[in-house]
């Protein structure tokens, strides 16, 4: 898309990185009108969000004083869940905010510290971090594809039916989860990021899955995403061919 030329997002002084409502009506090609009133409506509905949309004025071209949204990425990532297709153009902007808040988040940099001992430690909290972020950004990447429409009558069908777990597929195998896990990964299904199952970028808009991210809080005050990541009956639907292409049956079938 050519309005990936340019990813228009500020540095403000007291939220961080963020795009706003104006740009998006813009490179969406919509009435910043219609997108000023889902924003609001999303504020309605969840007042939670209130950090994270936040209200602004500007000055118009006329000098008069009008209201715009300043969104942070999870306010970006809230409101784009919330439309069709632009899969390109979320993925692009999530990157961008990923490497401004990495920039921001940054303190001195390692190579900079003349104590040995403080920059070993340095150096350690640095990578932490930046596992940390390419961790947020790949769950990010799987979620707005999980997103992504597919206009068939079966999928219309499928994401009607329940959820399952890993661990209830597995079962009907005759295994636990962390051995289909591991099977999943060596069919090239799945891999293994800072302890996170992820999908391979090929899978992740089949609507095989659906996830959703929790955020913990650890003792020492610091704070890590877990993305918590259940089956669509298609997704179970492919893993019982797929296995099946490898001569591996489900229980009532052996």
């Amino acid at each position: 898309m050519q309005d990936l030329l340019t990813i228009k997002i500020e540095n403000n002084s007291e939220l961080g990185p963020v795009v706003s409502s104006r740009v998006l009506a813009e490179q969406l090609n919509k009435q910043h009108k219609h997108i000023k009133a889902t924003l609001k409506e999303m504020l309605e509905i969840r007042q939670n969000l209130g950090a994270s949309i936040i209200e602004n004025n500007y000055k118009d071209n006329m000098n008069r004083t009008q209201v715009e949204y300043l969104l942070t990425k999870k306010g970006f990532n809230m409101y784009m869940f919330n439309i069709q297709g632009y899969y390109d153009y979320k993925e692009a902007y999530i990157d961008k905010f990923e490497k401004m808040e990495e920039q921001l988040k940054q303190p001195i940099a390692s190579y900079m510290i003349e104590d040995p001992v403080k920059r070993a430690e340095q150096w350690i909290a640095e990578q932490k971090e930046k596992q940390q972020l390419e961790l947020e950004n790949s769950m990010n990447k799987q979620k707005i594809a999980e997103y992504e429409p597919k206009a068939s009558y079966l999928d219309t069908i499928l994401q009607n039916k329940s959820l399952v777990t890993v661990g209830q597929i597995a079962k009907d195998y005759g295994m636990s989860a962390q051995s289909l896990n591991k099977l999943l990964h060596d069919l090239k299904v799945q891999y293994k990021q800072s302890g996170q199952w992820l999908l391979y970028s090929k899978h992740h808009n089949k609507g095989y899955t659906h996830s959703s991210t929790t955020e913990i809080e650890h003792k020492d005050g610091s704070t890590s995403v877990r993305m918590n990541t259940k089956w669509t009956q298609k997704g179970r639907l492919f893993i019982y061919e797929l296995l099946k292409e490898n001569d591996v049956l489900p229980i009532i079938e052996k």
